[in-house]
């Protein structure tokens, strides 16, 4: 007998429909393992399944003192409507709070009028309430009527953070997460951040599906991808950023592996651990298409390994010209964006850091600049002003924060 079952025999056995079987594992709430190309089955929309459910984890949930109630309390999603009753506020009040990201819906649909309709995790909007009470009532933070007179809406941003983040964890391997991350982006975007034409016909074959749009019409379809593309320039950013990471960690993946063959040994799939997954795509389809742009990039990796530095770094991924960003910038400046802070925005996964992308988005929406406590004074020298501290061999001057009533200017950065 198996280890691990069919995603449609765990729903039968978890009593729950196919949609929330699907959103449960979206949510974490049931864990799955990657299925071996013999065991993968047939999806509705006619593609492999590769996603199976491990028999311990069903009887873990079934174990459950609150089974099946809780989980079904825990699956339960709610629009816009059900969510302002559930929240006691207003339709309006509710639609405010939503676009200016206090929580972050997790499906979304576009009916038969043409509108969106966004649904919230119920469990998510009972527990914050719980925790700002203070915003279910009087007047919103200055800093959230600032984002909401802008027109800012950060539902679909929150959205495709959540759905990226969930791709990510359960990619199989960088290759993987970097298509996940690729996703989001759009072509133009891509093109400029993956110079390299075979590493775009790469990600674009492992490419994951954020929503399945087979059957709809023509219009949902265009609504659909407009949802499931980056628009705001620091969300493009962020997934830029990241997707760059990714490519470094699966470029790095591979020069182990050739390094370790050598030139005469071929370019082998390199192995990786448990945690990071079996590897790239497991279906016959997916080793021919990757198999050439991995022996080629082979190729050209043991070719680079005499030319100089800037032909080098232009292989890289970075955005821009080749060769004007040193390898050690980049890495710290990746390790300060990764590494958790207050004020986080929610596009960075926080799944991953113990808390929900909801929460993350709220501290970095409700902390203004003027709540904000002052920098520390490092390496003071005289003759420099109070605020002032050197970053490397620059001079940063920190401007004080006033209330005033036009916009705070930025920090000054001096040579």
């Amino acid at each position: 007998m198996h280890d691990d079952v069919a995603m449609s025999t765990a729903a039968k056995e978890l009593g729950l429909a196919r949609g929330e079987m699907a959103l449960a594992v979206q949510l974490g709430h049931v864990r799955t393992v990657h299925a071996a190309p013999a065991a993968a089955t047939v999806g509705t929309g006619g593609e492999p399944v590769r996603r199976r459910v491990p028999r311990a984890e069903l009887a873990r949930l079934r174990a459950a003192e609150d089974f099946p109630e809780g989980l079904r309390a825990r699956l339960s999603v709610v629009d816009a409507g059900g969510g302002a009753e559930l929240l006691g506020i207003t339709p309006p009040r509710f639609a405010r709070l939503a676009r200016a990201g206090c929580f972050s819906p997790v499906r979304f649909y576009v009916n038969r009028y043409g509108t969106v309709v966004w649904l919230y995790p119920a469990q998510e909007l009972t527990s914050f309430a719980e925790s700002r009470p203070e915003l279910l009532s009087g007047n919103l933070p200055r800093g959230l009527r600032m984002l909401l007179a802008e027109g800012v809406d950060l539902r679909a941003g929150h959205w495709r953070g959540r759905r990226v983040g969930q791709l990510c964890r359960d990619a199989e391997g960088p290759w993987e997460a970097a298509a996940a991350r690729a996703a989001v982006l759009g072509e133009d975007v891509l093109r400029e951040s993956v110079p390299d034409a075979e590493e775009r016909a790469r990600l674009a074959a492992l490419r994951p599906e954020l929503v399945s749009v087979r059957g709809r019409s023509p219009f949902v379809r265009k609504v659909t991808e407009e949802l499931c593309t980056a628009a705001a320039e620091d969300e493009i950013f962020w997934h830029r950023l990241m997707l760059a990471a990714d490519l470094e960690s699966a470029r790095a993946s591979e020069t182990v592996a050739f390094e370790e063959t050598g030139p005469s040994g071929g370019c082998a799939v390199p192995a990786r651990s448990a945690a990071e997954g079996a590897g790239s795509d497991d279906s016959p389809k997916g080793d021919a298409a990757c198999l050439a742009p991995r022996v080629q990039a082979c190729a050209r990796r043991s070719s680079a390994a005499a030319e100089p530095g800037p032909g080098r770094a232009a292989r890289t991924g970075r955005d821009g010209s080749p060769g004007q960003v040193r390898p050690g910038q980049r890495a710290r400046v990746l390790n300060t964006l990764r590494a958790p802070r207050r004020g986080l925005p929610w596009w960075g996964g926080g799944a991953r850091r113990g808390g929900s992308a909801a929460q993350l988005s709220e501290q970095s929406l409700l902390h203004h600049r003027d709540d904000q406590p002052a920098l520390g004074v490092e390496d003071q020298s005289a003759g420099q002003p109070p605020a002032a501290r050197r970053d490397g061999g620059l001079l940063l001057v920190q401007e004080p924060l006033v209330r005033t009533e036009g916009p705070v200017e930025p920090h000054r950065v001096i040579e």
